[in-house]
């Protein structure tokens, strides 16, 4: 019974088994450092237990509410802080590389004449610099920025009325050929839908990147593709001038503009001879404008004050537009294929990179941009303007300009058919001209057409002809997979640049001169 008791007992505590000594057991004297019985050492007795205090929990912060608007918000301020780093910094590198290269225009001005004089050269020499650099050679292999274009004024006679020669219709298809050391090549705009709240067009261009040429030996192809909508208050009021466009642009920059001016624009030229105004310029500072419309557009940033820093100022170039002269100009345009005179006013003003020129079309309910040069940039000009053909209808179907031509005449210039640069691949907006010449051919089945293709003279003959030989190879191989017309009622030829209808030192004559000929057999 008592060893059951002994098993049974709880545990003893530390501080009991330091009342007795640990070897014999004997009860223990307080304060003694011995055992009274057998004399063993006692350890120190155990201090008394302290009681524990329980303390209250700490407060509790609320929890943050979830979601990503505080994230957003910080993720939005860091890029708008980088961007402005990375706009400072581009923005003094393209001022520090602008003024090295204004001094050396300067130095060579000054060097020039004296230069000239030593060659033997008179003042004023013509050629590709001629007017440019007072007594340059004409000789000489430096590459100078060209004059704008110069169109001829319209004189005293009465303008012809130009509210209804080239309107804002759907459809409607604006080609803008740009001028290039390697050779010109053209962007496609067309309006394919206009509602009350503004007009939607397409935009793709073709172009050179760098190393291309126009003899085609290297480089690669530049494509864009995008849509944007202009909207209609912007139709009527906007200054900015949005001309640049890219494949990923966002599908409206509120604002602006696009291939035309604004109404208000037009009037305030016309009125007061200025007009605020600004737009994208070329190279750098254009990319950095880019960049920055993008970034307003999707982050809803306002770009005029972004910490104090306006990008909208390191971006594009804002100026004054003055009215060249009270009268207007003759510009000359394919509308419809057929050559004809628009009349436009004439605005310039100075920016950082230079002189700014423009033509707009003088026409109050859409004054279309038909000619501009922006700076030390290349010369952009409409070149061609087409509308749909009107609907056929079974009382008066329309005359097919295409048949009537080969019917009088056996020959006809078709200016609709379109090419990438120094290619013979046919661009998508040829397609309503390929189905206009397949249906000639369908109406009149006993035809065999010749199928002739032209160059302008930029690049070598033996380059040009080839090409010109591959583009009328290209339209027939067209007609006959896509249209079924029988091979045999199609022949080939190309003639490079040997048959041009128009002088090769203008855009628009270039521009001419670039076509496919059919003919009659």
């Amino acid at each position: 019974m008592f060893t059951m008791a002994l098993a049974a007992a709880p545990p003893a505590l530390e501080s009991d088994r330091m009342s007795f000594c640990t070897q014999c057991g004997s009860p223990r004297v307080a304060g003694a450092a011995f055992c009274r019985v057998c004399g063993a050492a006692l350890p120190p007795p155990a201090a008394a237990p302290q009681p524990v205090v329980a303390m209250p929990p700490p407060p509790v912060a609320p929890a943050a509410p979830r979601g990503g608007s505080g994230l957003r918000t910080f993720l939005i301020v860091a890029f708008v802080l980088l961007l402005v780093v990375i706009g400072l910094g581009i923005a003094g590198t393209y001022y520090a590389v602008r003024t090295a290269k204004q001094k050396a225009e300067g130095l060579l001005h000054s060097i020039a004449p004296s230069a000239a004089s030593s060659a033997g050269a008179p003042s004023g020499t013509g050629g590709p610099l001629g007017g440019l650099v007072p007594g340059a050679s004409s000789q000489s292999n430096e590459p100078l920025t060209p004059s704008p274009a110069s169109f001829p004024s319209l004189g005293s006679s009465p303008a012809p009325d130009a509210k209804d020669l080239a309107p804002l219709k759907e459809g409607m298809l604006v080609i803008t050929a740009i001028a290039e050391d390697r050779g010109d090549y053209e962007s496609m705009k067309q309006i394919v839908s206009i509602d009350a709240t503004g007009a939607t067009l397409t935009y793709h261009s073709n172009g050179p990147k760098a190393g291309a040429s126009a003899q085609g030996a290297s480089g690669s192809q530049g494509e864009t593709s995008t849509q944007r909508k202009v909207l209609a208050q912007d139709l009527k009021s906007a200054h900015d001038y949005a001309e640049v466009f890219g494949s990923n642009d966002p599908e409206s920059y509120p604002g602006t503009t696009a291939i035309s001016a604004s109404q208000e624009v037009l009037a305030q030229l016309k009125q007061n001879g200025t007009s605020d105004f600004s737009f994208r310029p070329d190279g750098v500072k254009g990319a950095l404008g880019s960049l920055v419309d993008k970034f307003s557009a999707i982050a809803g940033v306002d770009t005029k004050n972004v910490g104090g820093v306006s990008l909208e100022k390191l971006s594009k170039e804002q100026c004054t537009l003055h009215r060249e002269g009270n009268g207007l100009f003759a510009f000359p345009v394919l509308l419809n294929a057929q050559p004809v005179t628009l009349p436009a006013v004439r605005a310039r003003c100075m920016t950082d990179d230079g002189p700014a020129d423009f033509y707009i079309l003088d026409q109050p309910d859409y004054p279309l941009m038909l000619s501009w040069k922006l700076g030390s940039g290349g010369q952009l000009q409409v070149i061609k303007i087409t509308y749909p053909p009107a609907p056929k209808t079974a009382q008066a179907p329309p005359p097919n300009p295409i048949e009537q031509q080969l019917k009088e005449k056996k020959k006809v210039d078709i200016y609709g058919i379109y090419f990438d640069f120094a290619s013979d691949r046919l661009k998508p907006e040829s397609t309503p001209v390929l189905e206009e010449i397949a249906g000639v051919l369908k109406d009149n089945p006993e035809w065999t057409l010749t199928v002739s293709g032209h160059t302008d003279n930029v690049g070598g003959d033996p380059y040009n002809l080839d090409l010109s030989k591959r583009r009328a190879a290209a339209v027939k191989q067209a007609l006959v997979t896509q249209y079924h017309v029988a091979p045999e009622r199609l022949l080939t030829d190309g003639f490079g640049a040997s048959r041009p209808v128009d002088t090769n030192d203008t855009l628009a004559g270039r521009a001419r001169n670039r076509r496919v000929e059919l003919t009659r057999e």
